[in-house]
């Protein structure tokens, strides 16, 4: 449902590769749907959700529309009894995500967000040596990611897309990669405020604590040259450091800092689109606990909320 570019370039493909076949596209546009479904190989069109809904053949529903129609799809599907798998984050605003999460349980389907960062074997690594105790008791984490700004990437004009504050989807992001890594959640937030540019916040950078004694801190920017992003688990005895991880390839480096010496730790990288559907779809009810799930993202969201508030107020907000 939608026919976002996520979908275009990473979720249709990774859907084929795990032996499942697109049914149906739906957008409320005709001619957005009849173009995607001719681009890629799917059999039917629809601009009514219930329609592709109805088919016995729908075993789960994956959304790739726009922010603010997400909620719309995912209500229709959980009515319908189909799972959803969703491009994240599920909307704009928390409390409509817990709205949704509610919506899915009463209606016993399972919501889960498409967040390839947990589906990363380097950072799905990186949990399991933390809980292991490979570098002591966890102290802090740090996440670093910045590229030029560009515009986002549409298969039709951006004029017809509704506005996107990129740095909402990136710190969500990095929030939830920050619980999924440190079984940890937020208690207060602090911000630096950053001046805006054309109306559009640019670059971020704040502290957060989390349960544990664990400090977290995030620089991200769309105003730098792309830089070699870097996710930092620091402990009482060691360091995990990742490279690369965090700006949409396959390819990164894990190291392990004990004492004076690195220890560069081989892993090797799966698709993060195929794993994740892979795990989403087989067995649906028995999904792998690493998934990015509604309340996940109801977690995050209320803590970047959190952040704007503390940026606006210029002071430390509980979360």
């Amino acid at each position: 449902m939608g026919t976002g570019t996520i979908a275009t370039e990473h979720m249709v493909s990774a859907i084929r590769s795990v032996g499942h076949e697109p049914r149906w596209v739906v957008s409320r546009n005709d001619d957005y749907a009849r173009s995607f479904a001719e681009d890629m190989g799917i059999p039917r069109i629809s601009t009514e959700a219930q329609q592709a809904l109805a088919d016995p053949a729908v075993n789960f529903v994956y959304v790739s529309a726009a922010r603010a129609r997400r909620g719309h799809y995912i209500s229709a599907a959980a009515a319908a009894g189909k799972h959803v798998l969703c491009d994240g984050p599920l909307a704009a605003a928390s409390s409509v995500v817990q709205t949704l999460v509610e919506r899915c349980e009463r209606s016993g389907v399972a919501l889960c967000v498409n967040q390839p960062l947990r589906a990363s074997t380097i950072h799905q690594t990186m949990g399991r040596l933390v809980l292991e105790g490979e570098i002591g008791t966890l102290r802090s984490l740090l996440i670093v990611r910045g590229v030029p700004f560009q515009s986002p990437a549409y298969r039709r004009s951006a004029e017809l897309e509704e506005p996107v504050d990129l740095l909402l989807d990136v710190s969500a992001q990095d929030i939830d990669l920050a619980r999924f890594l440190t079984g940890r959640d937020p208690i207060e937030v602090s911000a630096l405020p950053v001046a805006s540019g054309n109306g559009t916040r640019q670059q971020m950078v704040y502290a957060i604590n989390l349960t544990g004694d664990v400090l977290f801190q995030a620089y991200e920017s769309f105003t730098t040259a792309e830089l070699d992003s870097i996710v930092m688990l620091v402990g009482d005895q060691g360091t995990l450091i990742a490279h690369g991880t965090l700006n949409g390839k396959i390819s990164g480096t894990l190291v392990r800092r004990l004492g004076t010496r690195n220890e560069l730790i081989p892993v090797r990288e799966r698709d993060p689109y195929s794993t994740t559907v892979e795990s989403f779809a087989s067995p649906m009810r028995q999904s792998s606990p690493w998934l990015c799930r509604g309340e996940d993202c109801v977690m995050a969201l209320r803590t970047v909320e959190a952040l704007a508030a503390a940026e606006r107020k210029r002071r430390i907000i509980t979360v």
